[in-house]
């Protein structure tokens, strides 16, 4: 199995985001290159009356993936207000009204997208995908910056960990 020493980063990697309808997807310029996902194990505590030398510890709740991005924009609509012009992010995650973004979840859930990370090794030997599932979100913060507007992503992935493999 090949292994690369090569350390990556956002010159390497590109954020695309998939629904289950005709839109398709989108590619997302990391230019700040700050994807970032957290996994979380929640365990439970069992003390021996207040100790911690006589208890035990138990597996506690699933906890979701947490994920988080930056990218710049340029607009935020297009293909919802005039179908000749490319979705554009904001469009995406906002399920926006006309721009066929559909959910990756059953109606009547929260609407979800599927994010893929690809990450490409610069020597060629290891690169690899992880993938977020039925991910929703929580904050988008949009902000206006003197070199460039950002818009700012904060979100859950419904699994405990993402899938990762080789490409």
């Amino acid at each position: 199995m090949a292994i690369s020493n090569i350390t990556r980063n956002l010159r390497d990697g590109e954020l695309t985001i998939r629904d289950d309808g005709a839109a398709g997807a989108i590619t997302v310029l990391l230019d700040e290159g700050d994807l970032t996902w957290t996994e979380r194990r929640n365990t439970i505590e069992i003390k021996d009356r207040g100790s911690i030398a006589g208890g035990h510890t138990r597996n506690g709740d699933d906890e979701s993936v947490t994920l988080s991005f930056t990218a710049k924009w340029t607009q935020l609509v297009g293909y919802s207000v005039a179908s000749v012009d490319p979705r554009q992010l904001y469009e995406f995650l906002t399920f926006q009204p006309g721009a066929g973004v559909e959910s990756t979840s059953p109606q009547g859930e929260q609407q979800t997208l599927t994010f893929e990370f690809n990450v490409i090794d610069p020597a060629g030997e290891a690169s690899e995908r992880v993938t977020f599932h039925k991910v929703y979100r929580e904050t988008l913060t949009m902000s206006e910056g003197e070199q460039a507007n950002l818009i700012s992503f904060n979100g859950r992935a419904f699994q405990t960990s993402p899938l990762i493999e080789r490409l």
